[in-house]
């Protein structure tokens, strides 16, 4: 273990080197929206299948009505009529045509769809009023989707628009990775979960709620647990999320000396600290430890500083192991309102109240009484790096959406 304190940009990159896949599975497409893909997709079809009318008309020759206008209309013989849903073979010959409906298969021969619009109907004919050029209003076969074409690469998350494009290329389940389970273990004496009667001394563990909210609006499996500020009992809380879970993330008792016992029941267990102290504030106190292979955050309880560790640390390990070659985090730019201050050794997060003006961002670091109400209500996290010392108000800086609905 690195006791001493060790750059945020270091932690991260221990912590990301110890992420490792949770493996891979396939699932139906239509179940798979936010998942990520795990070896290359390839269409197995043409879509369309056929040639295909983009709208409602009369398929035709485009040379019968090179010349056709509202003053020197041209008639053409309606031969047939065809719908979407079917293969369609009659050889469209000159001077003829074929009323076609939206998605239905173009004729052979026929080079253009003339829109209903441009048609004058009489008996058995109709009167084209203005040309259509070759391939006006027809959807080629495959062009939307060509048979082999890549659809999807490995490391891409799967949106809905992806998943249509899948299904339109005739797949019906897509190879992605796990998402791993996760273990919430909440520490401390003091901590009550939600729903208990509230007793002098007590608080609730919003810490772990947080993070399991995130997790289950993300769709990853949870394991709650709780564990009092007693060493045996937290190793126990460990070995029991240990069983279902591919990572764990505690809330409280991580610190140093006598009271870090959750570091000192890892250890315990047989696993390894990694690391336990960051140039980081707040998280400052966020450590990270290796238990049978599979890594365990250890977060300090403060309000901000357990939301620093999980979202510095915590959410770009689990993107990784989720098959995400990205960072977690949405960035955005604003334009500071006051001045920021940062260290020469330290990386500082500074959270802002974000004023939309138009289509310009203000980025306000009030600083709240309340430590949960800035968590709650500011929606914009400032990143100071090492090294710099202020960020002048009116500068354009970079910042972490907090807010999935900005």
């Amino acid at each position: 273990m690195n006791q001493a304190s060790i750059g945020f940009e270091e932690s991260l990159a221990l912590a990301m080197n110890h992420a490792k896949p949770a493996g891979t599975e396939t699932v139906s497409a239509v179940h798979a929206a936010g998942r990520v893909v795990a070896r290359e997709v390839f269409s197995q079809v043409d879509s369309p299948s056929i040639d295909a009318s983009l709208k409602d008309g009369c398929a035709v020759l485009s040379t019968d009505i090179a010349e056709a206008s509202t003053d020197m209309p041209v008639r053409l013989k309606v031969v047939d009529q065809v719908a979407a849903g079917g293969h369609y073979n009659y050889l469209l010959q000159t001077g003829e045509t074929v009323r076609i409906l939206t998605g239905a298969p173009v004729p052979r021969g026929a080079d253009a769809v003339l829109t209903e619009e441009f048609t004058r109907k009489d008996g058995a004919f109709i009167y084209a009023l203005a040309d259509a050029h070759v391939g006006r209003n027809i959807l080629t076969k495959g062009t939307d989707v060509t048979n082999g074409e890549s659809l999807a690469a490995p490391g891409q998350m799967l949106t809905p628009a992806r998943i249509g494009l899948l299904i339109a290329g005739g797949i019906k389940d897509v190879p992605v990775f796990k998402r791993p389970t996760i273990g919430l273990l909440a520490t401390g004496s003091e901590i009550i979960p939600p729903g208990a009667p509230m007793t002098p001394g007590k608080i609730y563990a919003s810490n772990v709620g947080m993070q399991q909210a995130w997790f289950e609006m993300a769709g990853y499996d949870v394991r709650v647990m709780t564990a009092m500020d007693d060493e045996d009992q937290i190793a126990g809380a460990l070995n029991g999320l240990g069983v279902d879970c591919d990572i764990i993330i505690t809330s409280g008792g991580a610190w140093k000396g006598e009271r870090d016992l959750t570091a000192a029941a890892i250890t315990s267990l047989g696993g390894e600290m990694v690391f336990h102290r960051l140039r980081l504030g707040p998280g400052k106190a966020t450590g990270m430890g290796i238990l049978d292979h599979r890594p365990v955050f250890c977060l300090p309880g403060g309000p901000a500083s357990n939301m620093a560790g999980f979202l510095m640390i915590v959410l770009p390990v689990l993107f990784k192991m989720s098959g995400f070659s990205g960072s977690p985090h949405l960035i955005l730019y604003g334009i500071l309102e006051k001045p920021i201050y940062g260290q020469t050794r330290w990386t500082n997060l500074v959270q802002c109240d974000v004023i939309r003006n138009n289509a310009t961002i203000l980025l306000r670091p009030d600083k709240l009484k309340s430590r949960l109400w800035a968590m709650a209500t500011q929606a914009a996290l400032v990143v100071i790096p090492e090294g710099v010392e202020k960020m002048d108000a009116g500068d354009v800086v970079p910042f972490i959406c907090l807010d999935g609905f900005f």
